[in-house]
């Protein structure tokens, strides 16, 4: 297991486990997207609308987190290519940016 002041590398991450959570996530927002789409339209249902945007950049984040695994490039910040600590792929697995990069984005 990791300590506090340790950072994942693709190695020390359990892919597999990754990716059934990837694959899982991604399952449960096609559900969604079943569900709110023959009413999502910004005239009928704003909401649902709203929420199938959201959900579908959840969906396409996912797929690019599989396609790094398949990669061998997950677990990588695609900014800086600096380790994603492992603390945060378990919270959000489809992350793509370190902590670091993530701050940066956020306040520019």
């Amino acid at each position: 297991m990791l300590t506090d002041n340790q950072t994942a590398t693709t190695t020390d991450l359990d892919l597999e486990f990754f990716r059934r959570t990837l694959e899982a996530e991604l399952h449960r927002r096609e559900e969604i997207m079943r569900e709110l789409e023959p009413r999502a339209t910004p005239n009928v249902d704003p909401v649902a609308y709203q929420t199938t945007v959201a959900t579908r950049k959840v969906m396409d984040q996912t797929l690019a987190a599989l396609d790094r695994i398949a990669a061998g490039t997950y677990g990588r910040c695609i900014r800086c290519g600096g380790a994603i600590v492992a603390e945060r792929l378990e919270v959000l697995p489809y992350t793509e940016t370190c902590i670091d990069c993530q701050s940066r984005l956020e306040s520019a």
